[in-house]
């Protein structure tokens, strides 16, 4: 993985689980500084820690700064005595939760994983000495201008909501300032359904919309990949409304555990319910959902490539078990 390899990427949090660029460290700086006193004022955090949570957070750094490397189920084998419980997969236990709260505030860092649990390693081992958090203002500038550098044009919510590292207010104090300066545009922006509403945008927006060459290739998206995370966004843009729904119970999902939009060009045409099956080494798909206004016909073809392509990335084959339907 290329995280542990180069370490040209660390994972940490966003507003979701992420790798992030190795350059972005110093920023996120701040972030550990605001989770530090974020989380010992939360009342769920610290119920989780247990009576003696300080005592508990340094016993395990003291451990980790000892013995390197380790997933929480190693520091349980160290620290829990046989008759205590590790906990499930889902269950938070003190030496998680301690764990947690020292990823979160940069004293800890991913060294690697093993399958899906991660292995934790010093901070300072992994990434070199973590400077300390920037000025206030250079921290707003630069979470503000590298989303506008990506979505182009937005409200400020959505400016905030990219990398949800500022607030509303400082980004709109920022895009307000930036624009009085002549450095981004003030704009209309056009979503569906609702009347043009003001916005602001990169100052080169009409040379870089003049650069962009169609591409009509079917592509599945992650459920949190940056064109739909923004739920509401993602609404206005496409007129797709689309929710996760794996943490949905099972009785209320509409379309499925892990649902997956298909692009084509600047349409979300429909989504597939799909999962691998490794062992048998095949990507089925279960079911097959088309959006209004596209024909059954180009649309089964369309997700079918982007279903196949999908198959080749993961090394497997596409098992199609689906009826593709109109959604509703």
């Amino acid at each position: 993985m290329q995280a542990e390899r180069h370490r040209s990427v660390f994972e940490h949090w966003t507003h979701d689980a992420s790798l992030i660029r190795a350059d972005w460290l110093p920023w996120w700086s701040n972030r550990f500084k605001a989770s530090r006193a974020r989380y010992l004022d939360d009342s769920w955090m610290r119920k989780r820690l247990g009576r003696n949570w300080s005592k508990r957070v340094k016993e395990t750094m003291d451990l980790l700064r000892k013995s390197g490397p380790m997933s929480i189920r190693d520091v349980h084998d160290r620290m829990t005595s046989r008759r205590e419980s590790r906990g499930g997969w889902w269950e938070w236990t003190p030496h998680k939760a301690a764990l947690e709260y020292l990823w979160r505030t940069g004293e800890v860092a991913v060294h690697s994983r093993r399958g899906f649990e991660k292995v934790y390693d010093v901070s300072g081992r992994i990434y070199g000495r973590v400077p300390g958090p920037r000025d206030a203002e250079l921290h707003v500038e630069w979470a503000c201008s590298e989303a506008l550098k990506r979505l182009g044009a937005g409200t400020p919510r959505e400016l905030a909501g990219y990398l949800n590292a500022v607030s509303p207010t400082d980004a709109r104090a920022w895009c307000e300032r930036m624009a009085s300066a002549g450095e981004i545009e003030k704009v209309l922006l056009e979503r569906m359904g609702r009347p043009p509403r003001p916005g602001f945008a990169r100052k080169d927006w009409r040379a870089a919309a003049r650069k962009v060459r169609p591409d009509s290739t079917p592509r599945l998206l992650a459920p949190f990949d940056p064109l739909i995370r923004d739920r509401a966004r993602a609404l206005e843009l496409f007129g797709f409304s689309y929710r996760f729904e794996a943490f949905v119970p099972s009785r209320q999902r509409k379309h499925g555990y892990y649902t997956m939009p298909v692009l084509v060009g600047d349409r979300l045409i429909g989504r597939l319910d799909l999962c691998s099956k490794r062992a048998a080494r095949r990507l089925v798909v279960a079911r097959a959902w088309l959006e209004p206004g596209n024909t059954i016909r180009w649309g089964s073809a369309a997700m079918r490539e982007a279903a196949n392509r999908l198959a080749l990335q993961l090394k497997l084959e596409t098992e199609w078990r689906a009826q593709v339907v109109q959604s509703t």
